[in-house]
């Protein structure tokens, strides 16, 4: 019998991840810098987001919490805590190396955000069943030795990880199983490490000839889902690139205008619809591929303006800043230069120089205004410009709409009066006896009333075009809402950029007003000292 690992933490007190806990944690890792323990909050926060590596090893926390600031953490160690679950790591997206070794934990779980992980270590816990690990698929080593885990299952669970070569599952009852290590030796493909001994592959030859049949079946099962999860991936990626080219309503409508119709339950048994919805089917297809087609050139071209636009935008932006820049460098060592000449002045001169060095700021503050005043209109030219391209693109988007939306419902108008003709046609059999005895009861239900039956026939058409026509003011909204959003965007941001840019330009002017005045102050203030001395 397998007993669970010993609580050594047992009568401790629980201590809680706190501010105190991470900036000591940081400090041991940054070599001892003593500067983190007086930092502010918001100094802290900072170098919390640019950490790389915590280490909050033998600290007796018994819950994982505080840890959200985080974003750019590769390396984890919680090891020798007193953790039960494991919880609130799932922002930490980029993390790699996780060890929650020498814990309380019975469950693996709270780990479907760590994507990028390659290092795992959940050695010496209560765990019972290998789970939750399932979006970690670039795991390479895992070590779940000493834990509780049964059953040769668990082991084949690890297949799922294509680069796993490094496994330790030493100290479960699993391994006291006869095929044990055949087992992971013949199913872990690319394991490299096994239980702290390296794979002989002569040894993993022999396993995977033991397990031949198995191997083979799960081969093909193997197959068969990579196939299936294949095709998902590529009609996911199809979906998203019409949903972003606002052209999903070419995969969807026919669906869409079926499930709308409620009558469809009752024609389904007129025999023949079928072939005529097959033939409506065909059609509407032919007429969304032609839409998709065409649709996706002027989803690249809009894209395209995209690019231009905003490549066009930062070579303005960046001109403006380089001119910016020199005429306030040139400026700068200017003062410089009337600061260190006005020192040896006397207090005459020093104030000439100083009323010159204030023509001199006040024409730059003219001239950077003025800068910044023509680079908002070229800005506004250069959106008005891209607004008026964009919009063609979008009235042909308009028409290509139109002209698939108008397709499909010629091709609805065919398919009714298919199904009206075939209605008639049956009812006028009906009311002649010339329909078999043997008639199904939904059908003679059907065929019983004629008014009944060619309502239901109209009602299907009118579900149909409803659809259609509430599907088509719907795309045709989507694309203009999807240009206003564009430009409206383009709008904002080049607003909040002029009044950050004006609030910088006042306090820079306000700044060296100050600091002239000041100067000057002291320079009177020095040669009035000098006077009287």
């Amino acid at each position: 019998m397998v007993l669970p690992p010993q609580d050594p933490h047992h009568g401790v007190e629980a201590a809680v991840i706190d501010e105190e806990m991470i900036a000591s944690a940081l400090i041991d890792e940054s070599g001892g810098d003593q500067n983190m323990t007086s930092m502010a909050t918001f100094e802290l926060a900072q170098v919390v987001s640019a950490a790389s590596t915590l280490r909050l090893s033998y600290k007796h926390i018994l819950k994982i919490d505080n840890l959200q600031g985080f974003s750019s953490l590769t390396k984890l160690c919680l090891d020798n805590n007193m953790i039960e679950r494991v919880c609130n790591l799932g922002h930490l997206v980029h993390l790699r190396w996780l060890d929650l070794s020498f814990n309380c934990i019975q469950k693996i779980e709270g780990l479907s955000g760590l994507t990028a992980l390659e290092d795992c270590s959940l050695y010496s816990n209560k765990i019972v069943e290998i789970e939750g690990l399932e979006a970690c698929k670039g795991l390479q080593c895992l070590s779940l030795g000493r834990n509780l885990i049964s059953g040769l299952d668990n082991v084949i669970k690890l297949r799922q990880f294509p680069r796993l070569q490094l496994v330790n599952l030493e100290g479960n009852p699993v391994c006291k199983e006869a095929d044990y290590r055949f087992t992971a030796l013949a199913y872990l493909k690319a394991m490299k490490f096994h239980d702290y001994t390296m794979v002989d592959p002569s040894e993993v030859e022999q396993a995977r000839e033991q397990f031949q049949d198995e191997l083979l079946d799960l081969q093909e099962k193997e197959a068969l889902e990579e196939e299936k999860q294949a095709r998902e991936e590529a009609a996911a990626r199809e979906e998203a690139e019409l949903k972003r080219a606002n052209l999903l309503v070419a995969k969807t409508l026919f669906g869409e205008m079926f499930a709308a119709d409620t009558e469809m339950s009752k024609l389904r048994h007129l025999p023949g619809i079928d072939e005529i919805a097959e033939q409506f089917k065909a059609h509407v297809a032919a007429a969304a591929d032609a839409f998709r087609g065409a649709g996706l050139e002027r989803a690249s071209a809009k894209a395209e303006q995209v690019r231009l636009f905003e490549s066009a935008t930062e070579s303005v932006r960046r001109d403006y800043s380089e001119r910016s820049i020199g005429m306030i460098e040139e400026f700068t060592r200017k003062k410089k230069r009337v600061f260190r000449d006005v020192s040896a002045k006397g207090p005459v001169e020093a104030s000439e120089a100083g009323d010159a060095l204030k023509e001199d700021l006040n024409a730059l503050e003219t001239a950077l205004m003025d800068l910044e005043m023509y680079q908002v209109e070229q800005q506004s030219e250069l959106l008005g410009e891209f607004e008026g391209k964009y919009g063609e693109l979008k009235a042909q988007c308009f028409e290509l709409q139109q002209a698939f939306f108008r397709a499909c419902e010629g091709h609805e108008e065919t398919y009714y009066l298919s199904v009206g003709q075939l209605a008639q046609d049956m009812l006028d059999r009906a009311s002649r006896n010339e329909l078999p005895e043997d008639l199904p009861d939904d059908l003679g239900n059907l065929l019983m009333d004629r008014d009944v039956c060619m309502t239901s026939v109209v009602g299907s058409h009118d579900a149909h075009v409803g659809k259609l026509l509430a599907r088509e003011d719907e795309t045709r909204a989507a694309e203009a809402r999807n240009m206003a959003d564009i430009v409206d965007g383009y709008s904002r941001a080049e607003l909040q950029r002029n009044r950050r840019r004006i609030m910088e330009l006042r306090e820079f002017f306000e700044a060296n007003r100050r600091q002239l005045a000041e100067f000057l102050s002291r320079k009177l203030q020095d040669d009035y000292e000098d006077g009287d001395g």
